[in-house]
């Protein structure tokens, strides 16, 4: 315990701080009552995003791609800032964590030459990571279509991970496949990682990263019931690592359950998500689309996950990405608020979609 608090003292000091900054539910209750836009952006004049939008939402016609991008910029520079607090047996764990926001990049120059996104626009999304990484992604970004990106990737299980998924690609005309694969190559290294880990690094980040893949993998199979995908396909995409909390036999009962209804019932009864469960099936009861909300209803789950991570002592790594799933949170609150106003939606409106941190 004494090393652990040597080791982790200043990360654990420093996370907490930074989490006491994170906007309460008053202060998006305030954001979301602005009266319109311009009083929007008077109220974030007061805030810490001042300085990192404020000069875009000034404008009379502000470009909300490019208020989007500061936002996760501001979200990649605060990520590498806190890196150095982060002690050499947790290193290898949060190097590979970081590599997710180079693969971001991918994903979205992918949508991009599909058609999904709009190609111009999507150079205002990528990040600026490291010297390396953003001569990767500009090699990347140059490329004529789909499968000479993926053959230009310098990392070869990378690559091979998205030529497999081409054929799914070519057959159902989606950028889906390969967004799948993208996430499948991360979390099979990320779990090899975490394996490596010892003791309660290990145990509290299983916590949160189990979960995460566990609500993915629910995603995958009840949004691919919407679509009628056939089982085989659905398994092909599914993150099967060891720390998916669902078991595999759980997995096939979901994957064959008749109607949304049993999956549903089986989410609440036999998971480690009941409470998911429990919400899905209040769409049921008020005729609502099955799957509505259920991306509101999941990050209010995993929000719980991250949030006790911080209870009692919190010498150990899960902290780090504990925190910066809050921020990511956060983040995406505050855009919800943005195109709110823009959209001169009211605020219960607004107040429904933010997910409480």
């Amino acid at each position: 315990m004494i090393r652990d608090a040597q080791q982790y003292g200043p990360l654990n000091v420093h996370m907490r701080c930074q989490r006491t900054e994170l906007f309460s539910a008053g202060t998006y209750n305030l954001l979301a009552s602005a009266t319109d836009y311009a009083n929007l952006i008077q109220m974030l004049s007061n805030t810490k995003y001042n300085d990192i939008i404020g000069t875009e939402m000034d404008k009379k016609y502000p470009n909300l791609i490019v208020v989007d991008r500061r936002l996760s910029q501001h979200f990649v520079d605060q990520y590498s800032t806190v890196r150095k607090y982060i002690p050499k047996r947790a290193k290898a764990f949060i190097d590979l964590l970081s590599r997710n926001y180079f693969l971001n990049n991918v994903k979205v120059i992918l949508a991009a030459l599909h058609g999904a996104s709009n190609y111009e626009e999507a150079q205002e999304m990528l990040l600026n990571l490291t010297p390396a990484e953003n001569e990767e992604t500009e090699y990347l970004y140059k490329a004529q279509n789909v499968e000479e990106m993926i053959s230009r990737l310098t990392d070869e299980k990378l690559r091979e991970s998205l030529e497999n998924a081409l054929g799914e690609y070519r057959f159902l005309d989606l950028v889906y496949p390969l967004i799948i694969a993208v996430d499948q190559y991360f979390y099979e290294h990320l779990s090899k990682v975490i394996s490596k880990l010892k003791g309660e690094d290990r145990t509290k980040v299983k916590i949160l990263v189990g979960s995460r893949i566990g609500i993915q993998n629910i995603g995958i199979i009840l949004r691919s019931k919407i679509f009628d995908i056939v089982p085989g396909m659905i398994r092909k995409w599914l993150i099967a690592t060891k720390m998916c909390p669902l078991k595999e036999a759980f997995r096939e009962k979901l994957i064959n359950a008749p109607n949304m209804e049993t999956a549903f019932n089986l989410l609440k009864d036999e998971s480690p998500f009941a409470e998911l469960g429990i919400r899905l099936l209040e769409n049921l009861d008020k005729d609502k689309p099955p799957l509505d909300n259920f991306d509101l209803f999941a990050d209010q789950i995993l929000i719980h996950k991250a949030n006790s991570l911080f209870r009692g002592v919190s010498f150990n790594i899960s902290i780090f990405p504990a925190f910066f799933f809050l921020k990511e949170m956060e983040i995406r609150n505050l855009r919800v608020i943005i195109l709110g106003k823009l959209h001169k939606r009211s605020t219960n409106e607004i107040l429904e979609k933010i997910v409480l941190v």
